[in-house]
């Protein structure tokens, strides 16, 4: 008796222009859907229905290998990522705290038991990331052991004797590049030499006070009156953010029937924030006399100029939605403090 109930095979019916019925046989499992010679019982048929099922065979071994073992931190890893509380990160948070994990730990302790990871291994680690890297990234190694073993422990995944090997080590010292914030001599020049269309993408970062990520997922539904809504993709904080009159000016006379994204690369697409970041250096580049600047300082910039206008900490919070607000300040505030103090010794004179 020839079996019809071979397992991963279903069958199709085809009516024949004689008016007579065939029916043709596929092979069917993950992912693989491929038709089969013949019918059931014909050698050509059982050959080529052996072949498809060893190898499915094959690739469930070779995954099966490919898994790791669940005591071992790439499997922790693994589990941190897909995890609820993983994907409730913004999705540049989430790109940064993957690749510190996949491309820095991962590959040195993948095989290991992730419950014997200790803090002296941990900072081996970072040290040799250090040496290779800057201190920044090497301190993203402690970082991120700190949080995926603080991930681990809320999951009851450790014993309770463990000890976080991340939390407790020592931040590297290196050398901080500041923030540079723009004056409103390098704002005036650039808002004058510039291409039109880096205009717009300024005084965006000026009047709103956003990081370069939230520039660019503004959309024109967004502005809506004399109002622009922002949620924060870092903070997931949303703004209502009351637009300044020289901005309104600016986004009315650009503004098309067009929906979608406000800033938008030359090819007309959406810019991500890296590429946003590019098109500023170029732009400056091109300036005579123009110093080199970022997005990020003109966030500084909108802050100081705020606090200057008189604003007080509330204020300042409720544009530029800043829960550290201070950091933003102090660079603003040194060139002030600097001018102020240099007009009093010239007034001595």
């Amino acid at each position: 008796m020839v079996r019809a109930d071979l397992p991963y095979t279903y069958r199709n019916s085809k009516k024949l222009a004689g008016g007579k019925w065939r029916d043709y046989w596929r092979f069917r499992r993950d992912g693989v859907d491929t038709p089969l010679p013949g019918q059931p019982g014909e050698s050509a048929f059982t050959i080529r229905y052996g072949e498809l099922l060893a190898q499915a065979e094959t690739r469930k071994a070779k995954e099966a290998a490919a898994e790791p073992g669940r005591t071992t931190f790439a499997w922790l890893a693994r589990a941190y990522l897909t995890s609820a509380e993983f994907n409730q990160l913004a999705a540049t948070t989430q790109d940064d705290y993957r690749k510190t994990i996949e491309q820095r730990l991962v590959p040195a302790l993948g095989i290991e038991r992730f419950d014997c990871i200790t803090r002296a291994t941990i900072k081996l680690i970072r040290d040799s990331v250090a040496k290779t890297h800057s201190v920044r990234t090497a301190h993203k190694v402690k970082q991120m052991a700190s949080a995926l073993y603080s991930w681990a422990e809320d999951e009851d995944l450790l014993p309770t004797s463990f000890i976080n090997p991340g939390k407790a080590l020592r931040k590297l010292k290196g050398k901080s590049k500041p923030i540079e914030v723009w004056s409103t001599e390098e704002i005036e020049l650039f808002l004058a030499k510039c291409e039109p269309a880096m205009r717009t993408p300024v005084l965006l970062a000026l009047y709103t006070g956003q990081r370069r990520e939230d520039l660019v997922q503004m959309q024109w539904s967004d502005v809506i009156g004399d109002m622009v809504r922002v949620r924060q993709n870092k903070t997931g904080e949303p703004l209502a953010i009351p637009a300044h009159r020289e901005l309104r000016k600016h986004l009315a006379t650009i503004r098309t029937k067009f929906a979608g994204p406000i800033l938008r690369g030359q090819d007309g697409k959406r810019m991500n924030a890296n590429q946003l970041s590019a098109a500023m250096n170029r732009a400056i580049g091109k300036i005579d006399g123009m110093p080199q600047r970022s997005l990020h300082g003109l966030r500084y910039a909108s802050a100081g100029a705020l606090e200057e206008a008189g604003c007080s900490v509330v204020h300042i919070s409720s544009i530029i939605g800043h829960r550290t607000y201070e950091m933003a300040l102090k660079y603003a505030r040194q060139r002030k403090d600097a001018e102020a103090a240099m007009a009093k010794l010239e007034g001595r004179a």
